[in-house]
């Protein structure tokens, strides 16, 4: 197929994705539409080498490394320490959500897809694109379909039951505000970082701050991240993200690197061509037959889930709604958390203040709560459980 027509059709078929998900509120998301839309192209016979053919597949591989870089400079360690109670509950929820589902789900389901499964549940894009190596290595391409399958549906069981959660805990702290006993916090003055001024590397003019100078920074610590990944048992990506926010945080990195040098939507489109590439293998016999193991790891990662947020939530002193609910992020991811914190201060409030004393309150926590499993904890579970094939 023509490279142009092949880029054509793939921006076309994410485009209608944006459209779903923006119509159904993220309930529908654009990955579950366009893995649709693709399975489609395929079982009709359409060709099946329409990403290597885009030429979206080889910028991709090279690419990679510099989309985990930009996650992790979108995040903020000063934001992370505020919400500290939720960092915990989120933290030790999807560590074993992601080792639970495997070692349970083992002896329910097929191994490998247990495997894959366990971290793509309990995160998202991260935890697949490091876990969905586990196919290629066993031989098996249904391995890494399955966890395509666990990330386009997952957010059609987490959401309901996040956005009753949180309904429920906004009308209590509600009520506990118009009581006295709930004080919304204060705004703190922002910072460039958790280090302030006293960053390690020096600001850059924003006339010598160029986009190509963005993404050569961008690059290096990708690059650092290869090589690093090549030496140790670590896989590369997991150093990328870590490097993402190290070095933003230090000022040697811009925040939303890729999005400030208007490279996201392209590094975006390789990293999901990877996504939706191992479709063209499946046949609808397939994947019918993996929907029993996909009702599997997600009933299992709910109920894990529950059990470990209500635990630790009692501990760090925060309700079991919201516990759980932080939890449930992990099946949400963002923009998802963003939109459900909006809709439900806004179904819970009465007038712009009550919507605003709920939004403070359920916001911070769902955000930073699918910060820390879907962009961090999840894959490096995902790098530890690619050893344990």
């Amino acid at each position: 197929m023509n490279a142009l027509l092949a880029m054509t059709i793939i921006f076309l078929v994410f485009a209608f994705g944006d459209l779903v998900a923006t119509k159904t509120k993220a309930i529908v998301s654009s990955m579950l539409a366009c893995a649709i839309v693709f399975m489609i192209w395929f079982w009709a016979g359409a060709p099946a080498t329409i990403f290597t053919d885009s030429g979206l597949m080889s910028f991709a591989t090279v690419t990679i490394g510099m989309f985990l870089v930009h996650i992790g400079s979108t995040i903020k360690l000063k934001d992370l320490i505020t919400e500290w109670k939720t960092v915990v509950i989120s933290l030790i929820s999807t560590l074993l959500i992601a080792f639970g589902v495997y070692f349970i789900g083992q002896f329910i389901i097929d191994r490998y897809y247990a495997l894959v499964g366990g971290p793509t549940i309990a995160g998202g894009m991260v935890a697949y694109l490091v876990i969905k190596g586990v196919g290629d290595i066993v031989g098996r391409d249904d391995v890494a379909v399955f966890a395509l399958m666990v990330i386009s549906l997952q957010a059609l069981a987490g959401i309901p039951i996040a956005s009753q959660l949180c309904k429920k805990e906004g009308t209590r702290i509600l009520q506990d505000w118009k009581d006295g006993k709930y004080i919304p916090p204060a705004e703190p003055a922002d910072k460039p970082g958790l280090f302030g001024n006293f960053k390690i590397f020096p600001s850059v003019p924003e006339k010598y701050n160029s986009a190509n100078f963005i993404l050569f920074k961008t690059a290096l610590l990708a690059l650092a991240g290869l090589y690093l990944g090549k030496i140790t048992p670590v896989n590369q990506l997991i150093y990328c993200l870590i490097f993402g926010i190290l070095f933003h945080e230090l000022g040697f990195l811009d925040e939303a690197c890729l999005t400030k040098s208007n490279g996201f939507t392209f590094v975006m489109a390789g990293a999901m061509c990877t996504v939706f590439a191992g479709l063209a293998n499946t046949t609808p016999q397939v994947v019918l037959s993996m929907l029993p193991s996909l009702l599997v790891v997600i009933a299992l990662g709910l109920a894990i889930g529950f059990v470990v947020s209500v635990a630790v939530g009692r501990i760090v002193h925060l309700g079991w709604r919201m516990s759980f609910a932080i939890a449930v992020t992990a099946l949400i991811g963002f923009p998802g958390t963003f939109i459900l914190s909006r809709e439900v201060s806004d179904a819970v409030g009465k007038d712009e203040e009550e919507v605003h004393v709920v939004m403070d309150y359920i916001m911070p926590k769902m955000i930073i709560g699918g910060i820390v499993s879907v962009s961090v904890v999840s894959g490096i579970a995902a790098g530890i459980m690619l050893n344990w094939i």
